[in-house]
């Protein structure tokens, strides 16, 4: 929502704040009457979202999991009905973070379940639907003929994604516009 996008991966301060975030303001100023309850309170954590989408206050939802949507309706907190879509210009790309912190007692055993937690067993399991459905960070095409047969989910679920619709991933900003953008949205907004 800029023609800066340059900025966004450089701290905030050495940035023009109020130029690169203008069409944001003007974009969210627009479209706030027309959320649910006309952007005067918001869903509070994902599972609210899931709620009120559910119940049917809500037509449209969204989360940082790809197989979240799939995930839920299997758990019959969403209608069968629901699809999952990537915004044509991209998306953030994320994935998850082990980390050790420097004055761990244990190291040694910290390491071991760090590499199990990388291991192509566990992020094949990682990855099925049925327990926890998040995509491997594991570049699958890297592993050897059998690691990669245990990637072979079968049948899509219809309410997730398909593999290459999270290929125009979009790098993250800098995280001091997390803090910036969360700080002027409450003030301007002044909600949850």
């Amino acid at each position: 929502m800029t023609e800066q996008d340059e900025a966004l991966y450089q701290p905030v301060a050495e940035s023009d704040f109020e130029a690169v975030t203008a069409p944001l303001w003007s974009y969210l100023d627009a479209l706030h009457p027309h959320l649910w309850r006309s952007g005067r309170s918001f869903p509070d954590s994902g599972p609210n979202l899931r709620t009120l989408m559910s119940d049917g206050e809500l037509s449209l939802g969204f989360s940082f999991y790809p197989t979240d949507a799939a995930v839920a309706v299997m758990e019959y907190e969403l209608p069968d009905s629901v699809r999952s879509y990537v915004l044509e210009g991209g998306t953030l790309g994320n994935v998850h973070f082990v980390a050790i912190p420097y004055n761990s007692p244990h190291k040694a055993g910290a390491m071991v379940l760090a590499d199990f937690l990388l291991s192509p067993e566990a992020q094949a399991e990682k990855q099925s639907l049925a327990m926890w459905g998040d995509r491997s960070v594991l570049d699958i095409d890297q592993l050897d003929a059998a690691d990669q047969a245990r990637f072979q989910q079968g049948e899509r679920h219809p309410s997730e994604l398909p593999a290459d619709a999270l290929s125009n991933t979009l790098p993250e900003p800098h995280p001091s516009w997390m803090t910036a953008l969360q700080d002027a949205w409450l003030e301007r907004y002044g909600v949850n």
